[in-house]
């Protein structure tokens, strides 16, 4: 039998380039799956924002007259710039949002463990330098939303004790007038955070290659081999960041940005002031009455305790288990710890300016965490002891990520409806937000559309059935 073409362009490729010696060392095949890649979807991110953000500033002016004002000639007279404005906001929401998912996708599967203790510790410290993007960047439209906000946030710095807070509060707001706020949050967002960032990457990329991925913890690191970097993981990878970014447009097409009104001081005297999302939970807890006052030192010391005791993991937790079905203590914990921030954010949004009276604070966040405390105890007998079998047999049910690869042909086909129906489902809305609107042309585009979508779904589904026929 001849070879496959394909494979024999790909072999050359490889030698004369010479991919064959790559300096990135090969990808164990138990790590081809989505969650294996949420800290690099979130690089991905931070070079969207980087190169949205550098169209931005052609046309940007970081001072507290203009930065308003040319952030609505963004929106409204560069060509597409409104797009460019809203892809550059919602790839910061999805950086942050990644970069919590990495958080505790590490902390259930044990990532911190040895010999990867520092990885973790620098991850914890990008995880920051990512918070500190999207608290600077928020300021810059200069909005009453976003300035409001982040006086909000300046104001916890105020807390510090009095030998460190004064001189914190210089770094990160500068003078304290608003053009010397301003001026300082856009150095550090532009200059300064990127700098870290990079710095603390290339650290981690190091160490990286050094450990290589953590095991997984049903044990299939033994049966599992080295794929090389060339080209089916530079494919995963291109496919999981092209889906990506695609939905990040796809969703700043469909919601694009609404700017809100120019901060002035009477604006802002009306208007309730709150941190954005990411911070929303922390503002909650320190709006619980017993908080009040002198008593705020205290809830800013028990985040920071929180904060350090996830920082430090890898000190803390030093035993061998892995799996979270071994570890109820870890998991539990966890599972309190996402329970209530979803709870405080999600409470903070729906009271804003509203001071929490100590009961309802004691019986709704003591609530959630013996609500889930209860539930993981459950959870945990009920498993019984044929938990750690149950985990090595069981299929992952991401083993279809690797059908693409095993069925080359039917992907390259695929390939053909997928950018057909990419192409018409972005007509189809760049028609609608048209005046007036080509119905001809929506039809038709519409109708290609459906077409696609069959075409992918019949192809899924045989990819599906030779998947169930293969032998597991």
């Amino acid at each position: 039998m001849s070879e496959n073409p394909g494979r024999k362009f790909v072999e050359w490729f490889k030698s004369r380039f010479g991919l064959e010696t790559s300096v990135l060392r090969p990808v164990p095949e138990y790590s081809m799956n989505p969650l294996y890649w949420l800290g690099a979807l979130t690089v991905i991110a931070f070079g969207l924002q980087v190169l949205t953000g550098l169209l931005m500033m052609i046309y940007y002016v970081p001072t507290t007259d203009q930065a308003y004002s040319s952030t609505l000639l963004i929106i409204k007279y560069v060509p597409l710039g409104w797009l460019l404005e809203t892809v550059h906001l919602y790839g910061a929401y999805a950086m942050i949002l990644l970069a919590f998912l990495h958080l505790f996708r590490g902390y259930f599967v044990s990532a911190q463990k040895r010999p990867r203790e520092m990885m973790w510790v620098i991850g914890m410290l990008m995880g920051l330098t990512v918070m500190g993007f999207g608290l600077t960047g928020y300021l810059l439209p200069w909005t009453v939303v976003s300035k409001s906000a982040t006086d909000v946030s300046i104001g916890m710095l105020s807390f510090l004790p009095a030998q460190i807070g004064p001189i914190v509060t210089f770094l990160v707001a500068g003078d304290g007038s608003s053009a010397g706020e301003l001026t300082r949050f856009f150095d550090l967002h532009i200059v300064v955070l990127p700098a870290a960032l990079l710095s603390l990457l290339a650290l981690k990329m190091y160490m990286f290659e050094a450990h290589g991925a953590a095991e997984p913890v049903n044990g299939a690191k033994k049966e599992s081999k080295d794929i090389p970097w060339f080209p089916t993981v530079y494919l995963y990878f291109a496919m999981l960041g092209a889906v990506f970014v695609g939905v990040i447009f796809v969703a700043a097409a469909m919601f694009p940005i609404t700017l809100p009104a120019e901060f002035t001081p009477q604006a802002a005297s009306n208007y309730i002031a709150q941190p954005e999302w990411y911070l929303l939970w922390m503002y909650q807890v320190l709006k619980f009455s017993f908080f009040e006052g002198s008593g705020i030192y205290m809830a800013l010391g028990a985040v920071t305790i929180v904060a350090l005791g996830l920082a430090l993991l890898p000190f803390i937790d030093r035993g061998s288990q892995r799996n979270p079905f071994s570890r109820p203590l870890y998991t539990t914990i966890g599972l309190i710890l996402i329970a209530e921030l979803l709870v405080l954010t999600v409470w903070g949004y729906l009271t804003p300016g509203q001071i929490i009276p100590d009961s309802q604070a004691i019986l709704v966040n003591g609530g959630v965490a013996i609500a889930v405390a209860a539930v993981s105890l459950f959870m945990f007998r009920m498993r019984g002891k044929n938990s750690k079998k149950a985990m090595t047999t069981k299929k992952s049910p991401l083993r279809a990520m690797a059908l693409p690869f095993t069925n080359r042909s039917v992907t390259a086909v695929f390939m053909i409806p997928l950018i057909s129906g990419s192409v018409c489902f972005a007509n189809v809305v760049g028609s609608l937000t048209s005046v007036p609107i080509n119905i001809f042309f929506v039809a038709v585009n519409f109708a290609v559309l459906l077409g696609s979508f069959y075409a992918m779904a019949r192809m899924m589904r045989n990819l599906t059935l030779a998947q169930n026929r293969s032998p597991s």
